[in-house]
């Protein structure tokens, strides 16, 4: 570099501008060559140009030329970082710590190296320490509101959930606090204030594709997939090719009876990308779980069933995975396929990958294989005290042609859960529009169960089995015949709520023995580690069997003081499948305190 007039207001500029080389070439040519400044902005434009050697070469003349000189230092350090060499950069961090013992900067730097090292009690101390000397950052806020969602422990994910919201507070449009806070409502159930989170962010940041995807996941999970369509086109819509995007657009297409769609994205969303990696929380060294998933509908709702502070997980979409493909490193085997019907081609892939894996096994494929409806309907209907309904698949064609028709019936598009696509037809006059409403070619013929009780309410109980136990997690009632918790007459009517706490905190009580017992054989008979079992109870006090399959989920209570009755319950469910993780992999003595902390339920 040569002595010239260059002002660095130019310089800032063509950086401003991202003109990085025409900014260090005017920096090579026109620069004072003895000025520490000077190379401390060339080595910020060569590194913004991907040369990592030159602009260590320029910062290190810089730290040369003043060696009381901060910024070159935290450059350099950022750098070292970036490349691995993590001795390097603390020392650099260090060093500019000495220098300068009120930067913020230089806490906040040495506390992401810590962190990134797993040294996590040092970490805490240089993030608290950059908040205290620089409170009116979001940035340090929101770096600290990391570090506190990343540990796990339950008072550091509150402590988190307000570092986010200071930093949102400090600056209202901040994407990375909006979009986190979300992730970590999300991930400990407090759905509805994700979905808030999430809607500011894409409010905020109406061209972030990754914000529009969040959204519509949310929404998805919410039961509104034309909402959620909405928002994935919006994202493909800035970038056509985000697999994400594509992914959501394939599960909204689905539940909207639209299989082609869903077919099309699913391709292009899961093709390119048949692995998802989903880091752990906790601060110790995580355990590596391998779940085997499909890119169709039909998963396990898995997320709140694993503890993310003890595991590290991969996710395989089983039918885009290169069948000759080395498996992902695991320690625990989990097969999240759960719908026979809808996923029939994943789950004998997933036999398949399982069969080369030695990590112990939880869902096996093969057993969830034999749990389609018409499979489960053949076999539990015979186990003492089960009544199960009739079951037949039918072509469209053919049913407007039966003549035996036992009315009235119940007909469902097979793929789908939640009550999607389920019909009851009182008479023949009813059939052809209620078929004309049903996706598909063949649909399931059920007989129809009568539960409707002596004061004109049906009920519907959901029973989970994990582990070989059970779990009583709702009882809904409701005065229409398809019964579901979000539209049943529950929150109105505080004599069913009574009710229902009767059933979860004694279910044995509540159902008698033998109905227990045949609950316990439906378990048994289907032989899966996690699964769950809707059912009814007739005039005469029979247990009707609606469905048991291992897709049913664990649905927290929202945060209304009216469920803190459902709460017990449903964390007594959860730690049970957390539990059954941690000691299949035969070390649970290790994981037993973050096992006492329980999961948050909202």
């Amino acid at each position: 570099m040569r002595q010239s007039g260059i002002s660095e207001q130019l310089v800032a500029r063509l950086m401003a501008e991202g003109q990085f080389q025409s900014a260090l070439d005017r920096i090579c040519l026109e620069g004072e060559p003895g000025d520490a400044r000077w190379c401390d902005l060339a080595g910020m434009c060569a590194s913004r140009l991907g040369n990592a050697r030159q602009a260590e070469t320029f910062w290190l003349k810089a730290i040369e030329l003043d060696s009381q000189a901060c910024q070159p230092l935290l450059n350099l350090g950022a750098l070292y970082s970036d490349l691995g060499r993590h001795d390097q950069a603390e020392q650099c961090f260090r060093r500019a710590l000495g220098l300068a013992p009120e930067s913020a900067a230089a806490c906040a730097n040495l506390a992401l190296l810590l962190e990134k090292q797993g040294r996590m009690e040092e970490a805490r101390k240089y993030h608290c320490q950059a908040v205290d000397l620089d409170g009116g950052s979001a940035e340090m806020r929101f770096n600290l509101a990391n570090f506190l969602a990343g540990t796990g422990g339950e008072d550091d994910l509150e402590k988190a959930k307000s570092a986010f919201l200071e930093a949102i507070r400090i600056m209202p449009t901040h994407f990375g606090a909006w979009v986190n806070l979300g992730n970590l409502l999300f991930e400990t159930g407090y759905v509805s204030a994700a979905h808030t989170a999430y809607t500011a962010a894409a409010t905020y940041h109406p061209g972030e594709a990754s914000a529009h995807v969040n959204l519509g996941n949310v929404l998805l999970h919410m039961g509104n997939p034309d909402a959620a369509q909405t928002h994935f086109r919006t994202a493909l819509d800035i970038d056509p090719e985000f697999p994400e995007a594509h992914q959501g657009l394939a599960s909204a297409y689905h539940r909207q009876g639209n299989p082609d769609k869903a077919d099309y994205h699913r391709i292009r969303g899961f093709g390119g990308k048949p692995l998802l990696f989903v880091p752990c929380r906790g601060a110790g060294k995580p355990a590596s779980l391998l779940i085997l998933a499909s890119s169709r509908e039909g998963n396990v709702p898995w997320r709140f069933l694993v503890d993310q502070r003890l595991f590290e997980a991969t996710i395989v979409a089983v039918e885009c995975f290169e069948p000759l493909q080395a498996l992902p490193e695991h320690s625990l085997l989990f097969n999240a396929i759960g719908d026979a019907d809808l996923c029939r081609e994943g789950l004998e892939i997933a036999c398949m990958l399982a069969g080369r894996s030695a990590a112990p096994l939880i869902n096996p494929p093969g057993a969830v294989l034999k749990t389609g409806r018409l499979d489960n309907a053949a076999r539990l209907a015979k186990l003492p005290g089960v009544i199960a309904p009739d079951i037949r698949l039918l072509s469209k064609a053919a049913l407007l042609s039966e003549s035996d028709l036992a009315f009235p019936l119940l007909l469902r598009s097979p793929g789908f859960q939640g009550g999607n696509y389920f019909l009851r037809v009182d008479d023949h006059d009813a059939l052809k529009p209620a078929l004309s409403e049903l996706p598909g070619e063949e649909l399931f013929v059920m007989t129809y169960l009568e539960s409707r009780q002596e004061d004109g309410l049906f009920r519907k109980f959901r029973v989970m089995s994990i582990d070989g136990a059970l779990y009583p997690v709702h009882m809904a009632a409701s005065r229409q015949w398809k019964v579901h918790y979000f539209s049943s007459d529950m929150a109105e009517n505080a004599s069913c709520r009574k009710e229902e706490e009767a059933f979860l905190n004694d279910f044995t009580a509540y159902l008698g023995a033998a109905k227990v017992s045949a609950l316990e054989g439906v378990a048994r008979s289907l032989g899966l580690d996690y699964c769950g079992m809707d059912f009814g109870i007739d005039r005469d006090g029979r247990l009707l069997l609606y469905e048991a399959n291992a897709t049913m989920s664990i649905v927290a209570p929202t945060s209304e003081k009216t469920w803190d009755y459902r709460r017990p319950a449903i964390t007594n469910a959860l730690m049970a499948a957390r539990r059954m993780f941690a000691e299949r992999l035969g070390n649970v003595q290790t994981l037993l305190p973050a096992l006492h902390q329980q999961p948050s339920i909202s």
